[in-house]
């Protein structure tokens, strides 16, 4: 079903017409959380069309309290039979033969406020998708931004062009925020681009030991990078049940970040 959506109230207007949400079944709605720290998965999923995508998402499901994923499959995600008990939010990018690829935010509770941005790629037309999203973590405000990045393109105009359409919502949103997803930073320029994007918005960057994210040209595509938080741990999952590796990240709000609502 289609999610009502209202946005930050000093934020701009969202279109949000292909942001879809499904709820868990109220009899599997997981327990509210009882602790300042929470887990993170971020992962291209490759549309799930490697043999064991599901089993590899079960077990990544049971470590962490978020899970963002990019290529994402409404149709391949309606067989895990796990996804009745999690708020399931996904921003169709495009209809493909009847099923819906994006991104996806699959969570233990509900958001509050949401906002889909969508990026045209400027060679094949197909667009792709990036999510924010509100949540209250007990006493504590979190913005995640789950991020698919336009790949099919030479010029890093576009590739800047796409982030700066989040900026809004990073420049005004003070608190706690998680930014990850897959930035196809495959070329020098591109990655340029999303340093000087992260610095200006006063980010960190998660590292991994031993570092086993995907690269093309020998430069990592995936990322995750945050503010406001501690970061308690981080691992990166090789796999053969995508074309991407898995990262996993696990945060604590700090101080300053307990006493914002």
């Amino acid at each position: 079903m289609l999610f009502s959506i209202s946005c930050f109230a000093e934020l701009p207007a969202c279109d949000n017409q292909d942001l879809t949400y499904q709820p868990p079944l109220p009899e599997l709605l997981q327990a509210e959380p009882s602790s300042r720290s929470f887990s993170v998965l971020v992962w291209n999923t490759y549309k799930g069309q490697n043999e064991g995508w599901i089993e590899q998402l079960e077990q990544f499901s049971q470590q962490v309290d978020f899970m963002l994923l990019q290529e994402a499959s409404r149709e391949r995600f309606s067989q895990w039979s796990k996804l009745s008990q999690w708020h399931m939010y996904q921003a169709i990018a495009f209809e493909w033969f009847g099923d819906g690829l994006g991104v996806v935010n699959l969570a233990k509770q509900a958001s509050s406020k949401n906002c889909l941005v969508l990026s045209t790629e400027p060679w094949i037309r197909v667009p792709k998708s990036a999510l924010l999203q509100h949540y209250q973590w007990q006493d504590n405000s979190l913005l995640i931004v789950n991020v698919h990045s336009i790949n099919f393109t030479l010029s890093e105009a576009d590739y800047l062009k796409q982030l700066q359409q989040l900026s809004p919502w990073l420049a005004a949103y003070d608190g706690p925020l998680i930014l990850a997803g897959d930035f196809n930073t495959w070329s020098v320029g591109r990655l340029a681009v999303l340093e000087q994007f992260i610095l200006a918005h006063q980010l960190k960057t998660v590292s991994f030991k031993p570092d086993e994210r995907t690269r093309f040209f020998g430069k990592a595509l995936d990322y995750i990078f945050y503010r406001g938080l501690t970061l308690q741990s981080s691992q990166s999952v090789a796999t053969d049940t995508s074309d991407h590796n898995a990262l996993m990240a696990s945060f604590e709000f700090s101080t300053r970040s307990l006493r914002q609502r």
